[in-house]
């Protein structure tokens, strides 16, 4: 077994993953720990290139790289069965457009976990999130964020990861941003492959930490800090992905047994987000937030509810 598996799913970004990968091997005081690095991929990677990252994990002391390539796209469904691969005590999540500058940042994270056995998640910081007076407000009154940095809003959005660069000490949160995270891989014995997780999979780090959450307490470590070049835009179209909001943070709101209000809530922040597309004349956005809506109004539409089951 080893002490720490990274898994990173990826797909035809092969510039992005070779420079997170470059700077995984960059780490630093990593002498005592075995790790695999198992790259989960929905498109395709030379021979030539993995062989490029074999000779860059050599620089650690103890690390192998793993390839395992897809054959039914979706980030969800390649962080399930990436769990079914690996065999570390812990598990660490990267975004393949994710660059850890820090080369202490695994060292960090590691230590964070030692310092309390009840934390089964710790995760970091991407630079540069923040946040206006004015874009605290607004996004408060449309629930899509909370006033605390560890709390998702009423609508389960994660929103209040803009208030995380203003932290300084470690601190207890109900979310992590998916581009840098980790967790006891015990603690997500629960996850299953959600069949309405796909694609985008808009929320699948909040269901991860939903899951985790269960054994023990997540942590944010302000000192754990990476680059994430994020893309502009998602791959996805803009109206998928505008109703995968809708029906992820609904059964979301399901699987957290939420009151009704909380629905309430994420019905009244998709309609925020309708309207903000329509000023913006982003009509396919528009039309997946009002058949999102339509989606969380049908009385008939609970056909997953086994998947609710603990």
């Amino acid at each position: 077994m080893h002490d720490l598996s990274i898994v990173i799913p990826t797909r035809n970004r092969i510039d992005d993953l070779t420079l997170c990968i470059q700077s995984i091997g960059n780490q630093t005081s990593l002498e005592d720990i075995s790790m695999e690095l198992l790259i989960v991929d929905d498109g395709d990677i030379p021979e030539d290139v993995l062989e490029q990252y074999r000779i860059i994990l050599a620089r650690l002391p103890q690390a192998e790289l793993r390839y395992y390539r897809k054959t039914k796209p979706g980030v969800w469904l390649s962080r399930y069965e990436a769990l079914g691969l690996i065999d570390g005590e812990i598990l660490l999540s990267f975004d393949d457009d994710a660059e850890l500058d820090d080369p202490l940042y695994i060292r960090r994270m590691l230590d964070t976990y030692a310092m309390d056995k009840s934390i089964v998640g710790v995760g970091g910081i991407a630079k540069g999130l923040n946040s206006s007076p004015s874009g605290k407000l607004l996004g408060r009154l449309t629930c899509q964020m909370s006033s605390s940095p560890g709390k998702l809003s009423p609508s389960t959005l994660a929103g209040s990861l803009l208030l995380w660069g203003e932290t300084k000490n470690i601190f207890e949160t109900d979310f992590f941003h998916g581009c840098n995270m980790s967790f006891r891989t015990e603690a997500l014995k629960d996850m299953k492959p959600y069949p309405w997780m796909t694609s985008y999979a808009v929320a699948d780090d909040i269901y991860m930490c939903h899951l985790a959450s269960r054994y023990g307490k997540l942590v944010i470590n302000p000192e754990m800090t990476i680059t994430h070049h994020e893309s502009p835009s998602s791959r996805d179209k803009a109206g998928r992905v505008a109703r995968a909001t809708a029906v992820n943070h609904y059964y979301l709101l399901n699987l957290r047994k939420a009151p009704v209000k909380n629905y309430a809530a994420l019905l009244w922040t998709l309609t925020y987000l309708t309207g903000k597309e329509t000023l913006k004349r982003n009509f396919n956005a528009v039309s997946g937030y009002a058949s999102g809506i339509l989606f969380v109004l049908n009385p008939r539409k609970n056909k997953y509810n086994e998947y609710m089951l603990d």
